[in-house]
Order: structure tokens, then C-alpha cells, then sequence
């Protein structure tokens, strides 16, 4: 994928942060990936996806989501301060969805910790309907 660029000194590029992401871009590994990833989202927000979940969402949103271009990810990112395209490569950066999901959360206020809590109870809870699962340890670092 080609990205045209867009030339505004004043927006977070999320290339500076993508380079372990993108060397693992194709290593097959997800588990890597997915640290790889996360990692870049603390960074930027100190948060990740796993920090609100998709009820935190609306309908509206999800349905936006769904139908998401990496066009219009360029787009939505650069309105909210934040641009996609690797500059070196002209490419969009890898994982662009993901990042969308972030600048999104962040806009609608998600990304708070009342939000992160509040999305892991919930989480945690699921967890404990499982008969197998006698409780839930969380490391608060």
C-alpha cells in the first residue's frame, strides 16, 4: 500500500515508533507481534487495546470501523493529530487498523484509568464464568 504524504510537522508520527512492529510484520509469530504492538501503543498513549473493550464502543463507531480504508485511517489519524504514513517507505504503517482503534478510543475519551478498570473487570469477570478459572491475578506495574 502507497500513502501520499502529508506534509504537517505537527503531527505525531507514528513511524518513529514502528520499527520493531514492522521488522516483525511478516515473522508469523502474533504473540511477538502483539507485544510488538502494544508496546508502541504505551508509548504514544500509555495504553493498548486491551485496555477498553469493544462495548466501549458504539454501533455507529463499529460500523465506521468495519468499513475503514487505510485512506480514511490517514485521514481520521491526521485530523486527530497523529499521521500513518512511514515517510521513509511512503507506506502506511503497519498494523494502521489497530492504531485507528487507538486514536478513535482516544477521542471518544476512552482512554482513561477509570476506562483501563473498568474494561479489565469486566474482562476478569469473563474469565471467572469459566468453571476452570479459580480467580484472576493482575500485576499493577
Amino acid at each position: 500500500m502507497r500513502a501520499s504524504t502529508i506534509a504537517c510537522d505537527e503531527l505525531v508520527q507514528l513511524s518513529q515508533y514502528t520499527g520493531e512492529l514492522e521488522r516483525l510484520r511478516h515473522c508469523g509469530d502474533d504473540d511477538r507481534i502483539d507485544r510488538a504492538f502494544n508496546a508502541v501503543c504505551r508509548q504514544i498513549w500509555g495504553y493498548t487495546l486491551d485496555d477498553f473493550d469493544d462495548e466501549s464502543l458504539c454501533a455507529k463507531d463499529h460500523a465506521w470501523l468495519d468499513r475503514l480504508t487505510w485512506k480514511r485511517a490517514c485521514a481520521f489519524a491526521a485530523e486527530n493529530g497523529y499521521d500513518l504514513v512511514d515517510h521513509g517507505t511512503g507506506d502506511v504503517v503497519p498494523d494502521w487498523w489497530g492504531f485507528a482503534w487507538m486514536i478513535l478510543a482516544e477521542t471518544r475519551g476512552l482512554l482513561t484509568p477509570e476506562n483501563r478498570a473498568a474494561a479489565w473487570r469486566r474482562y476478569d469477570a469473563k474469565l471467572m464464568e469459566d468453571a476452570k478459572v479459580a480467580g484472576v491475578i493482575r500485576w499493577q506495574g
